[in-house]
């Protein structure tokens, strides 16, 4: 099984944001987040065993334009920040292994 949750778009910050950048890890929170985000879409009892949370990185053309108006100190169209979620569902006939992307 293999679903995706779609962010709401770039956001638009200045180049001195307080905001991660786009190709930094994901930080504890946005893992935190992604989990829950995950949890949330499972019935409540079920036993998930996250293996890899991590950063999708964005499109290059996404990429490029910003690191492009980053280093001219520009505003920039911050690409979304989103996390690759892989994890099984225990006690299956099989385990199941998903792999999700999420919003974070």
């Amino acid at each position: 099984m293999s679903s995706q949750i779609d962010s709401p778009g770039p956001t638009v910050v200045a180049h001195n944001s307080m905001a991660p950048h786009p190709l930094a890890p994901l930080s504890a929170d946005e893992i935190k987040n992604a989990a829950t985000l995950i949890r949330g879409i499972w019935p409540t009892k079920t036993d998930l065993l996250f293996k890899v949370i991590t950063l999708k990185e964005p499109l290059k053309a996404e990429a490029i334009r910003f690191l492009d108006a980053e280093a001219k100190g520009q505003t920039a169209t911050f690409p979304a920040r989103k996390a690759s979620v892989a994890y099984y569902i225990r006690r299956t006939v099989s385990e199941v292994a998903v792999s999700h992307a999420t919003d974070v």
